[in-house]
């Protein structure tokens, strides 16, 4: 079974290996694909060599798991932070691949044969030495310093229901309940939305009107590297569950151009 599919009709059908859903999940929030975004994706369709499942608003409630129900704040988030939300989500309680709407020429089908091991737990692709997000983690670490050890964040494979799936939704969580009544006040407008960083005098003055004009929310409170800031310091902490052998691009995105 290859292909797409939106509808959990479908779902039903995809085969496990080793307690792993042979499925890929993506993330769109609504509305039509640019045409360069449908080309990247039909690209990575043709070649990922397992069914994608395309995950919107509307059939990811039909994926809520009833005991830790979607988090309020889902409908509040831009529309790139939905997409790290759904991952999360979609991680921990099913499992399975994930890729970003972007092209690869790879295949991912001999992928699963990793998770014979059951100490396994994600298997995603090395990360680039600027790729890890900018942040410490609770032993000080500060990630970029680390990129060897990482992952990155827009592809990999993970097993369903690990300690270490639990702990990245858990974060993602905390977060979202830190920051619901700041959304219900600035929610995602634009579809990549981010908070301005810490920046002073003319340089901050700038980026606010720069977001003005582009129909952003100056006041929207989360960070452009959301899923990162959870994902890198944990997948640093499980780094002796974590393979780096997904096959991957020599050249980024295959060279196409998506937005």
């Amino acid at each position: 079974m290859t292909g797409l599919f939106t509808d959990m009709d479908q779902y039903a059908r995809v085969r496990h290996e080793y307690g792993v859903p042979k499925v890929m999940w993506c993330y769109w929030s609504g509305g039509e694909m640019v045409k360069s975004r449908k080309k990247s994706f039909e690209c990575l369709i043709k070649h990922i060599g397992i069914p994608v499942f395309l995950v919107n608003k509307r059939n990811f409630r039909r994926l809520e798991v009833s005991d830790i129900p979607i988090h309020p704040a889902f409908e509040l988030l831009s529309a790139v932070h939905q997409s790290d939300y759904v991952r999360a989500y979609l991680w921990h309680f099913y499992g399975g691949a994930w890729h970003d709407i972007k092209a690869t020429k790879v295949s991912f089908s001999k992928s699963w044969a990793n998770f014979k091991d059951p100490e396994v737990y994600l298997v995603g692709r090395p990360e680039y030495p600027n790729g890890p997000a900018r942040v410490l983690d609770n032993r000080g670490r500060w990630m970029p310093d680390y990129w060897k050890d990482l992952v990155s964040v827009i592809a990999w494979i993970g097993r369903p229901q690990t300690p270490f799936s639990e702990e990245v939704l858990k974060n993602f969580h905390f977060i979202l309940d830190q920051h619901i009544d700041l959304l219900r006040k600035n929610p995602g407008r634009h579809p990549r939305e981010k908070r301005i960083e810490p920046l002073h005098g003319l340089r901050r003055q700038l980026i606010k009107v720069s977001y003005y004009f582009r129909g952003r929310d100056v006041a929207y409170p989360l960070p452009w590297t959301l899923f990162g800031n959870i994902f890198h310091p944990l997948n640093l902490q499980f780094h002796s569950h974590v393979l780096k052998g997904l096959p991957h691009d020599k050249v980024k995105n295959a060279g196409m151009y998506h937005r």
